[in-house]
């Protein structure tokens, strides 16, 4: 009987998860798809975002202030795209 519990509870959360990290409808989450915006600033950060007419993640130059920065690496870019959020 507890091992029916876990089993279902697992299940539940598994659920539970795809509802909340997947959108359903195919398209990326909101957080995968952002605009960057530079901002006010002038520094040159480089920082990432998802390009979705090329359907890659390309580099921008964030200016260290306010504006949008989708993503801090490379990686946490490819990271959401890939595996959906």
């Amino acid at each position: 009987m507890i091992l029916k519990v876990d089993v279902f509870r697992f299940l539940y959360c598994l659920v539970l998860f795809c509802l909340f990290a997947c959108n359903g409808d195919g398209e990326l989450p909101l957080r995968c798809s952002l605009a960057p915006e530079v901002g006010p600033c002038d520094a040159l950060i480089p920082r990432y975002y998802f390009d979705s007419k090329e359907n890659e993640c390309k580099q921008f130059d964030w200016g260290g202030c306010d504006g949008v920065v989708p993503f801090d690496t490379l990686e946490e870019c490819e990271e959401c795209v890939s595996s959906g959020g």
